[in-house]
């Protein structure tokens, strides 16, 4: 088998992961991979993927809102058939059986008429805020995201409950296929073998890998813990990650003169990141939004045996069972987020009971062998 798998980037998160993943296990298994990524050209250009996976780099004219500029939609109907037809001969030059769009944007919609022209097989994987921004409902996506998910052989999501959130925001999707598919881990690549009962790194820190963005909860997360900060004056926050709200964030840690406490890492290679997760003293993943469908960042942690607090909210109930396998507080709720927080820095135990019960569910329930094989499927 022959696949395509369309990535709107190659470089960091949750997302990428995922697309990752899937194609190793896909050439674990002798089946051909190719990336399709963003470019600049309108002609494919050959590249690889950071993972060294082959790709093309092209650049996709995606669909015009219905509120976009006349010259815009005039410019993007002109373009569509040359868009289509280079699409098509690398499919066919490539010999591609199936096409696997993750995050799909404006630029879906090109592959769903590929498909609605039977020139090759579509499976559309969702992440979160690719149809739920904020929880709710594009409008500005709204035809091209219904076009993809009624045209698509296959709708993927990552949990019951987002699936359930899909289905209630875009109603006239609710007789195509829909297949819950977990995200999975790979604790071998994040380097669980190296952990071998090491303690977390001194002086401790709490660390959370998340987009800058509102619906991540990056502002309650800040205000947590400038609550808890003078109790205990070693203690570092570590945010790995970028986004557009940055400099916002910058500017609150600033007003609460917490800038030698809280660290802004941006995007890390990814064994930096296994190195960080593995020397937390726990992880806090704050979100707010249904738009958090599965929570792997949150994942990764607990396949490393570190303790987690996730808010109550999307998929993250799916994944962190409260006072079993991590902790779960009400999203948007400073003061039960700090009262988590500061429950688990004062309580050894506590700590090592919630890591290694949370290490030893994600570890026979959300491995990659598992997704992967679902996936292939």
């Amino acid at each position: 088998m022959n696949v395509l798998l369309i990535a709107p980037w190659d470089d960091h998160g949750g997302v990428c992961a995922v697309v990752n993943n899937v194609a190793k296990h896909l050439r674990a298994k002798g089946h051909s991979v190719l990336f399709l990524l963003p470019g600049r050209t309108l002609t494919p250009v050959p590249d690889l993927t950071r993972q060294g996976f082959p790709a093309y780099r092209l650049n996709v004219r995606g669909m015009v809102a219905r509120s976009g500029s006349f010259k815009s939609r005039v410019s993007y109907i002109l373009t569509l058939p040359l868009t289509l037809l280079t699409l098509a001969s690398l499919i066919r030059r490539a010999r591609i059986d199936v096409v696997n769009i993750h995050y799909p944007g404006r630029t879906a919609a090109s592959f769903a008429l590929l498909r609605r022209l039977r020139i090759v097989k579509l499976v559309a994987s969702v992440h979160g805020a690719d149809l739920l921004p904020d929880g709710k409902r594009d409008p500005k996506a709204e035809s091209g995201i219904v076009f993809l998910l009624r045209t698509s052989d296959m709708t993927v999501v990552p949990s019951e409950a987002y699936k359930r959130a899909i289905l209630s925001e875009w109603p006239e999707v609710a007789d195509r296929p829909i297949k819950v598919i977990p995200n999975g881990v790979d604790p071998e690549e994040l380097g669980h073998s190296l952990l071998a009962n090491t303690a977390p790194a001194e002086p401790r820190y709490i660390l959370s890998e998340l987009q800058l963005v509102a619906y991540k909860g990056v502002d309650i997360l800040i205000l947590a813990f400038a609550m808890i900060a003078s109790e205990y004056p070693s203690l570092r926050l570590e945010l790995v990650s970028n986004g557009p709200s940055r400099a916002d964030y910058e500017g609150l840690v600033d007003e609460f003169g917490l800038s030698h406490r809280i660290s802004f890492l941006g995007i890390l290679a990814r064994p930096d990141v296994a190195a960080r997760l593995r020397g937390c003293t726990l992880f806090v993943l704050p979100s707010r939004s249904n738009s958090e469908s599965f929570g792997i960042a949150a994942a990764e942690a607990m396949a490393l045996d570190r303790p987690v607090i996730v808010s109550r909210i999307g998929g993250l109930p799916h994944l962190v069972e409260h006072e079993e396998t991590g902790l779960l507080v009400p999203p948007g709720d400073v003061d039960a987020l700090a009262a988590a927080m500061r429950r688990l820095m004062d309580d050894r135990p506590l700590r090592e009971r919630l890591g290694r019960k949370g290490g030893e569910r994600v570890r026979s329930t959300y491995l990659w062998s598992t997704t992967g094989a679902q996936y292939e499927a």
